[in-house]
């Protein structure tokens, strides 16, 4: 189950590495069509307005942080049933 679990971490961790990627390469290709900004906003905060960005972005964060902490656990779980001599056998 562990090992299933860590899977399950790197892939969303992956998964959230390539949208933040992918939304930082539509962001470089829409700051040549921008008009004007503002100071207090930003480039960044008015491109993603402009093209609708913020869910796939904010996604992309989850993603990332919900599998490190996914990974972590499970390397922190695994290095505990070790510890207690009690390795979990995992076949996936």
């Amino acid at each position: 189950m562990i090992n299933s679990m860590q899977k399950v971490g790197f892939v969303l961790f992956l998964s959230g590495t390539v949208l933040f990627g992918f939304m930082h390469l539509a962001i470089a290709l829409y700051i040549p069509h921008l008009r004007g900004w503002s100071d207090p906003p930003g480039k960044l905060v008015i491109v993603l307005n402009d093209i609708v960005g913020w869910t796939p972005y904010i996604l992309s964060i989850t993603f990332m942080v919900v599998g490190a902490l996914t990974v972590f656990y499970c390397l922190w779980a695994k290095r505990m049933y070790e510890e207690e001599g009690k390795v979990e056998d995992d076949p996936v």
